[in-house]
């Protein structure tokens, strides 16, 4: 079980300096919309998992006028107790600390947030959907980020060669090296989807309160696996090598997938409501929670952007009873006596956020 004790933030977006201790085991964040809410749980991911929910930029992530941002967390994990900081500076790599040390290889910690934005994984580009899968794949496995990070390092030189109208037999070369790193991509992100599809499709079911059609499709862009990944990848280049000398791109492989969700037989991201568009949103996110407890096996620290305002009382108090055992949970709100109703008996540390400054509430 992972638990964040106590944060301390300086320079950190739109926030004044934050201080904060949390001695119970669940935190609600309430004030108006554009105050700092989502900024608070940014930080928070950030100080877990590495990488901004919104993938922002470094001098994006520093208060205006400043020149570098400071987070600090301590945390216990089962009877460990460490601190985690780091430094975001203008220009230069961010710099990772735990326990005062320099932290070469940072590790992930078991964190998952829910944001309003994760709608666009439902009703984005395709490039929304592969990126959800990426992310919690590299997340549980290490490995994947490895092999992702390279694929991508030789699909960018494979298209300055394309565009330089360089020799062909170095096209050649990286167009293999490019298959042999995609297939362990694509592979991984098949069996990934096989056990996260049934945990998807029974949390959408209970959002929905109906037994509806929902099916998840990996569809390759331009080749196919019957023979296998590796080969449909290598078939791929050689249908597509002329087309990719005249356009000067690389024109296959799994940067270019889909990842299809059909709602009653039809793509939920042309035909789906609004309704349907959140519930399955946020029934992602609860799949990816059940994914990474399985595979830490411990509860995670779970952060809820303002999603309980998007869903009627019925199914608010149905997301509640699926998140309120976390080892942890954050929430924000506008609607403060919502919450409070929700949680029941259950202890509260509640705290009120206006123009960026956060205050202990009743």
């Amino acid at each position: 079980m992972m638990y964040l004790e106590e944060v301390e933030f300086i320079n950190w977006r739109n926030l004044e300096k934050v201080e904060l201790s949390f001695p119970e085991k669940t935190l609600v964040l309430a004030g108006d919309n554009a105050q700092g809410k989502t900024n608070f749980l940014e930080a928070l991911f950030l100080l877990a998992r590495g990488t901004s929910p919104r993938r922002a930029k470094d001098e994006e992530m520093i208060r205006w006028g400043e020149e570098f941002s400071y987070l600090r967390a301590q945390i216990r994990e089962e009877n460990l107790h460490f601190t985690r900081e780091v430094v975001i500076k203008k220009e230069g790599k961010k710099e990772w600390k735990r326990d005062g040390k320099r932290e070469t290889r940072k590790t992930s910690l078991p964190l998952v947030g829910y944001f309003p934005q994760d709608r666009e994984i439902v009703e984005g580009p395709p490039q929304k959907r592969r990126d959800f899968l990426d992310e919690v794949i590299s997340f549980i496995y290490p490995s994947y980020n490895q092999w992702l990070r390279e694929y991508e390092k030789l699909l960018s030189r494979r298209n300055f060669l394309l565009r330089e109208r360089s020799s062909g037999e170095l096209v050649e070369i990286y167009g293999e090296n490019l298959i042999n790193c995609g297939t362990k991509v694509v592979e991984t992100r098949i069996r990934y989807l096989h056990r996260f599809v049934p945990c998807f499709q029974s949390f959408y079911q209970e959002l929905s309160g109906e037994d509806v059609s929902l099916q998840v499709f990996y569809r390759p862009l331009g080749y196919r696996w019957e023979e296998g990944v590796e080969e449909g990848l290598r078939r791929a280049k050689k249908r597509v090598r002329e087309e990719e000398k005249e356009r000067g791109v690389t024109l296959f492989g799994p940067h270019r997938d889909e990842i299809m969700f059909l709602l009653r037989d039809r793509e939920a991201r042309n035909f789906a409501s609004q309704g349907e568009k959140k519930r399955l949103a946020i029934s992602l996110r609860l799949a990816e929670t059940s994914m990474v407890e399985s595979f830490y096996r411990k509860e995670v620290v779970i952060l809820v952007d303002d999603v309980f305002s998007e869903l009627d009382k019925k199914r608010r108090a149905l997301l509640w009873q699926k998140i309120k055992n976390g080892s942890q949970v954050f929430l924000t709100t506008t609607e403060e006596e919502e919450v409070k109703e929700l949680r029941g008996s259950s202890p509260l540390s509640f705290f009120r956020i206006e123009g960026g400054r956060i205050e202990k509430g009743e």
